[in-house]
């Protein structure tokens, strides 16, 4: 009784209406349950969910516009608080680390044995993909993407092909962030990279990772992990001529990294030359660009290449 009465009393605090016994006793649930396994909390009115969302999760939220559901959530009233993830809008600048500019690459590393060295691995040449490692497949038949997890420069697994339309990359099967996802669990990938320290301590802060989510308006990053992720898509770069950009994606945050319905059109850039516009990047918890210690994603200890179907 004592939890209900204070969790009322913090969504009163919050701006919540009176809020129903059950809606109370269905959100302590969801509460104790966490982001890993809450379920459901039907029914709630407009200032019942933005209230929940600012006391348990986003505290200068000021709009519902300003979240998404994910993917798994089956009602749209829902005032469950871990159902919902904040935009991350990609027309606010990003940092200065992130911007990758051009003009840093130019000549200073001609003396560099080949090109591909001198190519920052945001980029990838549009003749084929680091994933694909003798693996290339032709049909895509009713996938929409393929994923491919990395550790540093080693490949770890195989391709995983997605057909669903909301797919999970995790880590820790065995614990709670393993109970009722489906997709790619890096731990059940094998250890080829886990006797280095920088990739047993990151792979171990995956935890509940990010689902990636093929919707209505596009393809959608939800990070559900503790930790923030950084995202490399052309996508992102529609207005950049001179830079391409990689995105800080903060816990509990969303961002659309592609819209099949609008492909960013070719591109080759200076000194960079073509650029895949169907490949996505992905590195949990460790950033990468020139203000970083990695210059390239193939030295981030655990990344994601997310390759999309071309167009039809």
């Amino acid at each position: 009784m004592f939890r209900r009465r204070a969790l009322r009393r913090r969504l009163a605090a919050g701006g919540a209406p009176s809020v129903s016994d059950d809606q109370l006793r269905g959100l302590a649930r969801a509460l104790d349950a966490g982001p890993a396994g809450a379920a459901c909390v039907p029914d709630a009115s407009p200032a019942l969910r933005l209230a929940a969302a600012r006391v348990f999760r986003y505290p200068d939220l000021g709009d519902l516009a300003e979240l998404r559901r994910l993917p798994h959530c089956c009602d749209h009233r829902c005032c469950n608080p871990y159902h919902y993830s904040r935009l991350c809008e990609p027309e606010t600048p990003p940092p200065p680390y992130s911007r990758i500019a051009m003009d840093d690459v130019k000549h200073k590393e001609q003396d560099e044995k080949t090109e591909d060295a001198r190519r920052t691995d945001h980029e990838r040449l549009a003749t084929g993909s680091l994933a694909t490692d003798g693996e290339e497949r032709q049909s895509w038949e009713s996938e929409w993407c393929r994923l491919a997890y990395w550790e540093l420069t080693q490949r770890v697994g195989r391709q995983l092909g997605v057909r669903v339309r909301a797919v999970d990359v995790f880590a820790g099967a065995g614990g709670s962030c393993g109970q009722g996802r489906h997709g790619l669990c890096v731990d059940d990938l094998g250890d080829r990279g886990t006797q280095v320290e920088q990739v047993r301590k990151t792979r171990a802060k995956i935890g509940l990772g990010v689902t990636l989510s093929l919707e209505a308006d596009g393809v959608w990053l939800y990070n559900r992990s503790q930790e923030p992720v950084f995202v490399s898509s052309p996508a992102l770069d529609a207005a950049a001529a001179k830079a391409l950009l990689v995105w800080r994606v903060a816990p509990g945050h969303c961002l659309c990294v592609f819209d099949p319905g609008a492909p960013p059109p070719a591109l080759s850039l200076p000194h960079v030359g073509p650029v895949d516009n169907t490949s996505v990047r992905i590195s949990f918890a460790k950033g990468w660009g020139p203000k970083y210690s990695r210059r390239d994603v193939t030295a981030c200890p655990c990344w994601l290449e997310v390759l999309l179907a071309p167009a039809s």
